[in-house]
């Protein structure tokens, strides 16, 4: 599972056409395309079931950092230089490149030589599991548990295929990174459903309209249980902890007086979508300036706080000023 052939037979498909649209395949697991799809759900579709989605996609992205940091395996492109690195420009993470040092049989592992070359090049992009494949399995699936129609099963379907064929084609991960991200994906998402997406869990769920901001469950699921990232993650992952922290506590602070109701006119949700990314990117664009001129910026404890500050900004701060102009409406009786 950790060799090379099958990104080379995928490889000799290639054309500039397919490899295009491999790379627009596996854009969609990127954190630019999640960020604007999430605003967009949560300001304009359904704020609830988007912040289910923000839930899920940062529980998975966590998880499967914390593994890949644990098992820190290379790329195929690492150990294969006859291997055809497609994803984007060549990068710091791209000048290691070793001479056909693949698995020999689909259940060999990587040689401990190779292990040893590729573990103490710091540029080193960590490839087992797949992350990619991992939110693609556990968010699209999550996606049609929340609205459950077929041409969006159809849809999530076809991702969940394809993105993790684009990263074995793009020479960027192993069968065995893509497996791995499958059944991570899977019991993540797994989880989440027993939790939350089952039926009449979520009906409670999006019925429920007030939560009170003292020790409870979903005080201790949204604030607690993601301080223990803290002891499984890199610092440089920290951002994870600081998004799911802050989007928790936004909130349950907007709970407290009622979650808004996503009616409203075209305008006023478009206005809100737009606000929320203003803020959003005001925020981290003011709170970089600042710690650039103190030379803090590159301080993982004030990129912790900087990315904190936005997401509470963005899901808390950005929603009552949109209750304030009349954009959002607040339910006023508890359905509890």
């Amino acid at each position: 599972m950790f060799q090379t052939e099958i990104n080379h037979f995928l490889q000799s498909f290639a054309t500039d056409g397919l490899t295009t649209f491999m790379q627009l395949v596996t854009a969609i697991g990127y954190q630019g395309f999640f960020m604007i799809f999430l605003l967009f759900m949560l300001f304009v579709v359904n704020f609830k079931k988007a912040f289910l989605l923000f839930l899920i996609l940062l529980w998975t992205g966590a998880v499967t950092f914390a593994l890949k940091n644990y098992f820190n395996l290379p790329r195929p492109f690492h150990v294969d230089n006859t291997l055809l690195y497609l994803d984007g420009d060549l990068g710091e993470e791209t000048t290691l490149r070793l001479s056909k040092k693949g698995a020999k049989s689909f259940w060999e592992n990587l040689s401990l030589e190779v292990l040893m070359v590729t573990r103490q090049s710091p540029e080193l992009a960590n490839g087992f599991p797949s992350g990619h494949t991992s939110v693609a399995i556990a968010f699209w699936g999550a996606f049609a548990f929340l609205y459950r129609r077929k041409w969006i099963a159809i849809v999530a379907g076809i991702l969940m295929i394809l993105i993790p064929l684009s990263r074995m084609y793009l020479g960027v991960h192993f069968l065995a990174d893509v497996l791995g991200g499958i059944v991570l994906g899977g019991g993540i998402l797994a989880v989440f459903y027993s939790i939350v997406l089952k039926p009449q869990k979520l009906a409670a769920f999006l019925k429920k309209n007030k939560y009170q901001l003292k020790l409870t469950y979903s005080l201790a699921t949204l604030l607690i249980l993601p301080l223990l990232l803290f002891f499984l993650l890199p610092l440089k992952a920290y951002i994870l902890v600081a998004f799911l922290l802050s989007f928790g506590l936004g909130f349950l602070l907007l709970a407290r007086n009622g979650l808004p109701e996503d009616e409203g006119t075209f305008i006023q949700k478009i206005l809100r979508f737009v606000l929320g990314g203003l803020i959003f990117g005001g925020t981290i664009f003011f709170l970089k300036m600042i710690t650039e001129r103190i030379g803090l910026y590159d301080n993982s404890c004030f990129q912790f706080v900087i990315n904190f500050m936005a997401g509470l900004a963005m899901m808390w701060i950005s929603i009552e000023i949109s209750i304030r102009f009349g954009w959002y409406k607040r339910k006023k009786v508890d359905t509890v």
